[in-house]
């Protein structure tokens, strides 16, 4: 497998992009063994789905679940990211115009395919949005 990865460096790194720059997601706790990942998301009212109507925007919350899953995948996999193939979203509850902690645990990290499932949790540890990734794991030789 190599030199494992310096995790908090590759978040570092990931963070660079201007739009993981606006999400501004905190990387909390890791297990890159287990290949899972806890993050806190700060609201913003940028976020938000209307002007004072409170609550994150749908695409938001995708956004943070795509992100999550890929990170907590890339961790496991020794590897730098990869390409989504496909993302599900369940909005279970509305999520509060708080703060959010986010776990993402790698599910299966195949030879072509990974996937993680991901939950969104507000303040007050309810579940508000769940969802899936399912990654292309690329060949980077």
């Amino acid at each position: 497998m190599g030199e494992m990865l310096d995790v908090e460096r590759l978040w570092r790194g990931w963070n660079r992009s201007p739009f993981y720059e606006f999400l501004q997601m905190e990387l909390k706790e890791w297990d890159q063994k287990k290949g899972t990942a806890k993050f806190h998301v700060p609201f913003k009212s940028r976020y938000e789905r209307a002007s004072q109507k409170g609550g994150y925007h749908g695409g938001v919350l995708a956004s943070i679940i795509d992100i999550s899953g890929d990170f907590a995948l890339a961790i496991k996999c020794n590897r730098l990211g990869f390409p989504t193939i496909d993302l599900r979203v369940d909005y279970l509850r509305l999520a509060t115009s708080d703060d959010l902690t986010v776990y993402a645990s790698t599910i299966k990290a195949g030879r072509r395919i990974g996937v993680a499932d991901i939950e969104v949790f507000d303040v007050n540890k309810r579940l508000c949005t769940a969802g899936r990734g399912t990654y292309a794991i690329m060949d980077t030789n």
